[in-house]
């Protein structure tokens, strides 16, 4: 803007310097006439501006969604309304939105004209390349002159907030539940005389239940007590832990430990959420999370607005941050750890959870990849003998570049 701001002065000087120079050639007449036509015609537009300065009244708004998946476009639409009684001529709405690249955090729109008590609608978009979340605003309006030679600022604290959520790969075939050792998928009904869930059905009376379950009517036709039966369901659940270590967290940017972290297991939420497997959430990320039991699509809001601003800014090791999620764990349950080869060592002990009836899938994301011209497979195959070496069982790995769908596969 200042750049332009300059370029116009330089114009007009150049012009002014020309003009002098053909009148000292010519009549000083000449000068003059186009000395003078300058002036009035500056004054005249710098007088328009003041006007403006102190009648211009703007109302601007802004409508885009709230929620967004990383590396998507953010559809904004800016609305200006004039309620000044005069019209409104040449001036540039300019947007800020920190979530865009560098080089494209800025909108700009020139409006040659408005006119009173009139409203305009101006559309355009930003690339979300980078999960978090973000606010947009504040608007800055520029009010030039008719000549464009002068003009004045004005700030407009208009925001909206945007979280822009980790990107999804998908899961093809995910490794089976298990509680203690048979596949389960989030819910086992059994029949128990109860308050628990949904009518089930009716039975004879036991001594000692509760007068509140005997089915009166049904007593009734069978001149003899009966109960109401209930469904019971257990909700067996799967936990997702990992930590984000920022000691640990090696690489830069989206292709880092804990990016790669991040998007496993906001996939693996998704995933499960699909399948109505009710999910916990266990992290540290600088802070110990717990988002307890839940299932559906609210819940797995939950857990990616979490994962949209988690940073890897834990200062304790996993085994640490473990000892702490252990408790929160229930038995007969499964339990996905989301970890960096370099926490391999606290495998045999997630295993021995076992005994609760609680089963493991490890998801290993093998943190050397990340080094600059790492050797990828001989790196992979030296992390998969290590781990398996320790213990006995099937671990997904996770390289940096991989197509993490078809690890899955």
């Amino acid at each position: 803007m200042l750049k332009v701001f300059c370029l116009r002065w330089l114009v007009l000087g150049v012009f002014f310097i020309s003009s002098l120079l053909i009148g000292l050639k010519t009549t000083r007449e000449f000068f003059f006439f186009f000395a003078y036509f300058l002036f009035s015609a500056t004054v005249v537009s710098l007088v328009w501006l003041l006007l403006v300065y102190f009648t211009a009244s703007l109302q601007l708004s802004r409508k885009m969604i709230s929620r967004i998946t990383e590396d998507e476009r953010l559809e904004v639409t800016a609305q200006v309304r004039s309620s000044s009684f005069l019209p409104i001529f040449n001036f540039t709405l300019e947007d800020n939105f920190s979530c865009s690249q560098p080089n494209q955090e800025k909108k700009s729109f020139f409006v040659s004209y408005l006119e009173s008590k009139s409203t305009c609608e101006i559309k355009y978009d930003y690339l979300c390349s980078k999960r978090g979340e973000y606010k947009a605003g504040p608007f800055v309006v520029y009010f030039f002159d008719p000549l464009n030679l002068f003009f004045f600022r004005r700030v407009y604290h208009v925001y909206s907030g945007v979280v822009v959520y980790p990107k999804i790969f998908r899961i093809e075939k995910f490794p089976p539940l298990t509680k203690s050792v048979l596949p389960w998928f989030g819910i086992e009904t059994a029949r128990s005389s109860g308050d628990d869930d949904e009518f089930y059905g009716v039975r004879e009376y036991k001594e000692g239940e509760s007068v509140k379950k005997i089915h009166w009517i049904s007593s009734a036709r069978k001149n003899k007590l009966i109960v109401k039966q209930f469904q019971l369901q257990s909700f067996f659940g799967t936990t997702i832990v990992f930590n984000l270590e920022k000691a640990r967290n090696i690489g830069e940017g989206k292709e880092s430990v804990a990016e790669y972290i991040i998007k496993i297991a906001a996939s693996v939420a998704h995933y499960l959420t699909e399948r109505g497997v009710s999910i916990e959430l266990l992290a540290h990320i600088g802070e110990i999370v717990h988002l307890p039991f839940n299932k559906g699509q609210e819940h797995l809001e939950s857990i990616l607005r979490i994962l949209a601003v988690a940073q890897a800014e834990s200062r304790v090791s996993f085994s640490e941050a473990f000892e702490e999620f252990t408790r929160y764990i229930p038995n007969d349950s499964s339990l996905i750890a989301v970890i960096s080869d370099q926490d391999y060592t606290d495998l045999p002990r997630m295993v021995s959870l076992y005994s609760r009836g609680i089963s493991l899938i490890p998801l290993i994301v093998v943190s050397d990849t990340f080094l600059p011209a790492a050797d990828k497979k001989k790196v992979a195959r030296q992390t998969k003998i290590k781990i398996s070496n320790l213990v006995n069982m099937q671990a997904k790995f996770f390289l940096q570049g991989d197509n993490l769908s078809e690890v899955f596969i």
